[in-house]
């Protein structure tokens, strides 16, 4: 039995997605053992729109930033400069996900993948990645949504 090259593509594709989500599962549980507190954001961060996704410590440690819950990754770039971008693939809405090395994000569902700066790389998505203001305050990486 012969593969495709297409598929046997896809199948690395969805390999290094998956091992993806479990490294970074592994890492959170290990990092959600630690307690660490969080100082409150000063009112004049939170006015200009901007939410905590996570500390400096954390995208150090892990290479990577997610929050899921705002549907946001944050990454460092080459000069270690942060970048934020929407998670929800433009496609069908998957969550793309970090490969290991961090070179481009893949979506688990159908194989899009982008750039770390959230330019498309391949499809079937047809759009970039939404980009976010970024910044680091207080130990804390502060993203600004526009939704």
């Amino acid at each position: 039995m012969r593969i495709k090259r297409r598929e046997l593509v896809s199948w690395m594709s969805l390999g290094t997605a998956i091992a993806t989500v479990i490294g970074f599962n592994q890492t959170r549980s290990l990092s959600s053992e630690k307690k660490t507190e969080t100082k409150a954001k000063p009112e004049s961060t939170l006015s200009e729109g901007f939410q905590a996704v996570g500390s400096l410590e954390q995208l150090e440690e892990n290479g990577v930033l997610i929050n899921e819950n705002l549907r946001v990754v944050v990454l460092q770039g080459v000069l270690g400069d942060l970048i934020a971008l929407e998670q929800t693939c433009p496609h069908q809405g998957c969550a793309v996900l970090p490969t290991e090395e961090r070179k481009r994000l893949i979506c688990p569902c159908h194989g899009s993948q982008f750039t770390i700066r959230g330019k498309l790389l391949r499809g079937p998505a047809k759009t970039d990645l939404e980009t976010y203001e970024v910044k680091a305050e207080d130990k804390q990486v502060l993203v600004k949504l526009n939704h």
